[in-house]
């Protein structure tokens, strides 16, 4: 399993990359209303679409202690009202300029997912949507949220993937730092994880290249996957 998880272990990147890549995250939240994909967006629908295409529906929250890792300003923690207690960890939580309430019980904390401040084996189910990929270290992401999962603990994970082909230009999309196809997320995921079930929900977006290049047309890879323990998590 060690070396395994080595061969399968992405490359972390700069801590002044991962700097410029918050700095570029927050420029996003001030602006994205504006941009064409995201007007009129309806938030409570879309999220009850991301839900339908995990095969899990509203009532998989209820009676939960549920986080959510990189929750962004509107996340789905904040819509979870069923939910026994919501934990919203977001690096940038108290610098976002707009932000929904979460009405308690809950827990807001500024903090990275490498290093959550959280007790092991304290949550029931775990969301990081389209996080991941903007992180300093993905593995010791995973690595954190396994640790905090109970044993038959659960996790929804998704992130944009793109076709191999566009590997040389991934540099052009500076806002993710990691960058997967559908198979390399899966990989990524299923070296710390159980993976129950992997969708892959193609989009389109009516909007010019040069924006699709910037990392507007991508498809999304999404995975519902259970805590998988390995010798590590029962120390």
């Amino acid at each position: 399993m060690p070396d395994a998880l080595a061969r399968n272990k992405p490359k972390s990147i700069t801590k002044a990359r991962w700097h410029e890549v918050q700095r570029l995250e927050l420029d996003f939240w001030n602006r994205w209303t504006t941009l064409l994909p995201y007007q009129n967006l309806d938030i409570p629908s879309y999220w009850r679409q991301e839900v339908a295409h995990f095969g899990e529906s509203w009532g998989c929250f209820h009676g939960l202690r549920v986080l959510d890792v990189g929750c962004g300003p509107f996340g789905l923690i904040h819509f979870l009202d069923h939910a026994a207690e919501r934990i919203r960890v977001d690096p940038l939580l108290s610098q976002y300029g707009q932000k929904l309430f979460l009405q308690s019980p809950q827990l807001s904390i500024s903090a990275v997912a490498e290093s959550l401040p959280l007790a092991a084996r304290s949550i029931d189910l775990a969301i990081c949507f389209n996080a991941l990929d903007h992180m300093l270290d993905p593995q010791a992401a995973l690595d954190e949220i396994a640790r905090v999962l109970r044993p038959h603990g659960s996790a929804l994970f998704m992130i944009h993937t793109f076709a191999a082909w566009l590997r040389p230009f991934f540099w052009i999309d500076r806002i993710h730092p990691h960058h997967y196809t559908a198979q390399s997320f899966a990989k990524l995921v299923g070296g710390r994880f159980r993976i129950e079930r992997c969708e892959t929900v193609r989009r389109h977006f009516d909007i010019p290249p040069a924006k699709c290049l910037g990392g507007h047309l991508k498809s999304g890879h999404r995975g519902s996957l259970q805590n998988r323990p390995t010798s590590r998590d029962q120390d």
